[in-house]
């Protein structure tokens, strides 16, 4: 009988091209190894999402799954479910490191990250520029990449302009619409911002089409985060400077292969944690040696539901 491996994951499909990447990256190591991965959906900008994750992983546990994997926006949350699967005897890993015990993890060098964007973003601009951040939704991953950002932007030559952590200068939709709020309040409050730094590559396109609205596109040097497809054409339209290929697909992998380990090579990973690729920047420099993240791992239509 087949393995199954169910996913929930935070976002509906479409939504950002990034976490899309790693679902198929997740299938792409469970289907090499003739496991199943099956997914449901509890989009995390939702109202009721909580519910819905709690949901969908007792629908996991009710359908004795193989394993289950969560992507872990708040760190706290979910514990009890989690507490409920594994007690059932479902290992459970996870995308970001939780405050409670899970089978294994992977987590981000999310810091590096952003000490690396920003110290490239600084590279191009001369001393004293004004320097704009466009922080996330919180979730663990993007509140460590900011403060990358500030930790090496304030040991720069450049000034860091606004507080990045104040949800009045963040995208918390973590979608390209959610960005036009906080970058047209930048605009208002910064007469004049040398670079920006959208957290992340949907940021920049809804911040980029602000800025072109406006006819301020032209005004600054701007840098990003995920490598998406849309992003590495804005380099090579030289809209952007640079957006870091944190090479999502891999993320998803890396994941799947701490379960094929688990499930299949009999390893009692417990609390196990494995680092994600730290990526690259691309530039219109080494643009031409970057690969989709469709070509990087067999791209397959997701199974939806149980």
């Amino acid at each position: 009988m087949t393995m199954r491996v169910l996913y929930v994951n935070p976002l509906s499909l479409d939504a950002n091209p990034a976490i899309d990447a790693i679902a198929y990256g997740l299938q792409h190591a469970l289907h090499a190894a003739a496991i199943e991965l099956q997914v449901l959906f509890a989009d995390f900008t939702a109202p009721h999402y909580r519910r819905q994750y709690e949901a969908a992983i007792e629908a996991g546990i009710a359908a004795k799954v193989a394993a289950i994997a969560i992507y872990v926006i708040d760190p706290s949350a979910f514990a009890d479910p989690v507490a409920k699967a594994r007690a059932a005897g479902i290992p459970v890993f996870t995308f970001v490191r939780p405050h409670y015990a899970v089978n294994a993890s992977v987590v981000y060098p999310n810091f590096n990250h952003g000490v690396f964007m920003a110290e490239y973003l600084a590279s191009l601009l001369p001393d004293g520029s004004g320097v704009g951040v466009i922080g996330g939704p919180q979730s663990v991953d993007d509140a460590e990449e900011v403060a990358g950002l500030v930790f090496a932007l304030k040991r720069s030559h450049c000034r860091l302009l606004n507080d990045p952590e104040n949800p009045r200068y963040c995208n918390v939709m973590d979608v390209a619409a959610g960005a036009r709020e906080p970058t047209l309040r930048l605009l208002a409050e910064f007469p004049r911002i040398d670079g920006l730094i959208p957290y992340n590559d949907e940021t920049m396109l809804g911040a980029l089409a602000c800025l072109e609205e406006t006819g301020r596109a032209k005004e600054m040097k701007i840098v990003c985060r995920n490598g998406s497809p849309a992003a590495v054409e804005a380099v090579r339209q030289d809209k952007i400077a640079g957006t870091w290929d944190l090479d999502a697909s891999g993320i998803g992998t890396t994941l799947g292969d701490l379960i094929v380990r688990h499930l299949q090579d009999g390893e009692k990973l417990e609390g196990f944690m494995a680092m994600s690729p730290v990526g690259r920047i691309i530039t219109q420099a080494n643009l031409e040696s970057w690969k989709p993240w469709s070509e990087r791992v067999q791209w397959m239509p997701l199974t939806i539901g149980l």
